[in-house]
């Protein structure tokens, strides 16, 4: 079996609901529910990587491009 290790720099769109959040709300409103963020992030990739997974930072807001 071969291990491989990387690191890249990745930007991702997730759809999630989060209370009193729409599309005009600020980043900073968004990273209030930084707990619920990265637990449905790190549910997410836990089901493509059972073998494991390390985020080292993570920076979220809105997405307002869609």
């Amino acid at each position: 079996m071969t291990h491989i290790k990387l690191a890249p720099n990745v930007e991702f769109r997730m759809d999630i609901n989060l209370d009193n959040i729409t599309e005009n709300s600020r980043d900073y409103d968004v990273q209030q529910h930084k707990v619920e963020i990265i637990k449905e992030f790190e549910k997410r990739l836990s089901q493509v990587f059972p073998e494991g997974f390390k985020i080292d930072s993570m920076d979220f807001g809105l997405d307002k491009q869609h």
